[in-house]
């Protein structure tokens, strides 16, 4: 009996589900190298995981580059941009985002015209670290305070040291947009219905 009272308190604390996993290069392949033509992963509420390997690429003395374009639905809102896990070269590697489903700028930054929505670097001492807040405050873009609205966004990811394959996990998080409290309805009903015109 008492087995059977573990094994039920196990069920009810355990997560309903795991991460829904939007991007994972060991099953889909490899990430886009153009910037122009990203890989898609399509975001849905909750934990999304995005997996990678960077570093290392096929055509000699060239860093893999990963281009990744997604969506958050309507009704949602990306709240968080947590890095999971990273084996990078050196102290960090690079990531930015840009509105929309391309990145428009080269990876030689020959090209700066459509600034970036944001960047940061990241590495091992960010790990379990929502990158957020500080993806929307890099200086030079165009920069985001809060959670970031439904819509389309290319992600960049870049390892310069192409000596070895190098690895990195994130988990965005994807939750609903709050609804305007009842007081915040009631007081714009208020202000609305004093605008109006007298006859």
């Amino acid at each position: 009996m008492r087995c059977r009272s573990i094994v039920l308190a196990l069920i009810v604390t355990s997560p309903a589900h795991a991460d829904f996993i939007a991007f994972d290069e060991s099953a889909s392949g490899d990430a886009s190298d153009d910037r122009i033509a990203p890989t898609l992963a399509e975001l849905v509420a909750g934990r999304n995981s995005i997996r990678g390997t960077f570093g290392t690429s096929p055509t000699p003395d060239t860093f893999d580059l990963d281009y990744i374009t997604i969506t958050v639905p309507a009704g949602y809102q990306l709240s968080a941009f947590v890095l999971d896990d990273a084996f990078v070269g050196g102290a960090f590697s690079f990531l930015a985002i840009q509105s929309g489903p391309v990145v428009t700028i080269p990876a030689d930054w020959s090209s700066i015209d459509t600034p970036l929505l944001g960047w940061t670097h990241f590495g091992i001492a960010q790990i379990g670290q929502d990158l957020l807040a500080e993806i929307g405050s890099a200086p030079g873009s165009v920069g985001f305070s809060g959670p970031l609205p439904a819509g389309t966004y290319a992600l960049w990811l870049m390892e310069l040291n192409y000596s070895e394959p190098y690895t990195y996990a994130f988990g965005l998080d994807v939750t609903a947009v709050p609804a305007p409290s009842p007081l915040l309805v009631a007081l714009a009903a208020s202000l609305a219905g004093r605008r109006r015109p007298h006859r």
